[in-house]
């Protein structure tokens, strides 16, 4: 099943789908243009967070590209979902096993942008199931 990106009932998931973008590309940027500042933050400074900058980067483009798109697969939408709810669960373990090695101020900027990917995530999954057709199908309309 393809989600028409056009259409009035995909606009929620279209601006979850862009916020979503601008955060990433923007933390993307930070970390790759401004690592040592980032590592600094986190309390960190023998690790490289510039390949997950890129990677976040890329990332921000694909999402632009989803939300932008006319016809775009239920299945892409929903593995950004999952992606999301992965970053999400990352950062809990990373923050359980390895918190010790992140200052403060990196233990507030990991959750903080934790909780930001999983209202993303929750407001990609009720923008997706308005677009598909499911929440109205769901409630009887």
């Amino acid at each position: 099943m393809h989600i028409n990106m056009k259409s009035i009932t995909a606009q929620k998931l279209r601006r979850a789908l862009l916020a979503n973008a601008i955060f990433s590309g923007i933390s993307g940027s930070l970390m790759v243009f401004a690592e040592p500042a980032v590592l600094s933050w986190l309390g960190l400074s023998t690790i490289s967070i510039r390949p997950i900058g890129i990677f976040l980067l890329v990332f921000s483009l694909y999402l632009i590209w989803m939300a932008n798109h006319g016809r775009v697969p239920k299945s892409s939408i929903s593995g950004v979902i999952a992606g999301d709810w992965a970053w999400v669960l990352g950062s809990i373990i990373l923050l359980v096993l390895k918190g010790s090695m992140f200052s403060w101020l990196g233990i507030l900027l990991v959750t903080d942008v934790a909780v930001v990917i999983a209202v993303f995530a929750i407001l990609q999954g009720l923008g997706l199931r308005q677009a598909s057709g499911s929440l109205h199908n769901s409630i009887g309309v």
